[in-house]
């Protein structure tokens, strides 16, 4: 992986085991990082990590089910770096509730976490990018949006990962004659706290058993295609959805 070129990225949801480890993957190569997520001890913890690799590094404790918090993500970013040129926008909350339950909050609550702060985040980011004439936007969404939500997930987590799936559409039609490409990664089930601490075991190894190869996914084998959308040798892909999912589903 080429270093990078002092470029800045955003990542939401930096403390679950997806964000965080893409993180580790861009801090590697040397970008420094905006690290987004509700949780502020656990974005201290994983801020740690990076204090000899010689990258900057600011946490933001925020949550992304308030349109001000989104706004303020980006805001102090640049405040503290003064641009922003990748955002991957891995925040997510799976809110797994039984369909009969489903009521205004909760559906509001997983909408403006999954999607409408994808959407914000996104839109304010690229005002940012389009300055520059180069910027990555990188949204993760779900298998759930080619086979809904079942036991693994949920109908409304799946939902929301589905709209996000069109606004990245929208946006790389938006982004392209602007220098920036937007893309998507579908991620099967990983091994992230997120799932496994409310999946049974039982319907774990029942869902493995399909996966042609057999296992979960360890989060850093999505990052790594995160963060491979996110650099330099991507120069001709946008609007693209990037299938990680064990050979589950294939489009």
């Amino acid at each position: 992986m080429n270093r990078a070129k002092n470029r800045v990225a955003v990542i939401t949801g930096a403390a679950g085991g997806l964000g965080c480890s893409v993180a580790r993957l861009l801090a590697s190569s040397g970008h420094d990082l905006s690290l987004a997520d509700i949780k502020r001890d656990a974005l201290v913890k994983v801020a740690r990590e990076f204090s000899g690799l010689g990258v900057r590094v600011q946490i933001v404790a925020a949550d992304l089910g308030q349109d001000s918090e989104c706004q303020k993500v980006i805001e102090q970013t640049l405040s503290a770096f003064g641009k922003v040129d990748i955002l991957v926008n891995a925040a997510a909350i799976l809110a797994r509730t039984p369909l009969e339950q489903v009521n205004d909050a909760a559906f509001s609550r997983v909408f403006n976490v999954n999607c409408k702060a994808a959407f914000l985040l996104a839109r304010d980011s690229m005002k940012d990018m389009e300055k520059r004439r180069w910027g990555r936007i990188i949204n993760v969404t779900s298998i759930g949006v080619y086979e809904g939500g079942a036991s693994m997930t949920s109908a409304l987590y799946e939902a929301s990962k589905g709209a996000v799936t069109v606004f990245t559409k929208m946006f790389a039609k938006y982004g392209a004659s602007r220098g920036v490409l937007v893309n998507s990664v579908c991620p099967g089930a990983m091994r992230t706290a997120m799932l496994m601490d409310e999946t049974s075991p039982e319907i774990v190894k029942a869902f493995e058993s399909r996966i042609p190869l057999g296992r979960l996914a360890d989060p850093e084998e999505v990052a790594r295609v995160v963060v491979f959308l996110a650099g330099d040798e991507v120069s001709y892909i946008t609007g693209a959805t990037f299938d990680v999912n064990g050979g589950l589903v294939m489009p």
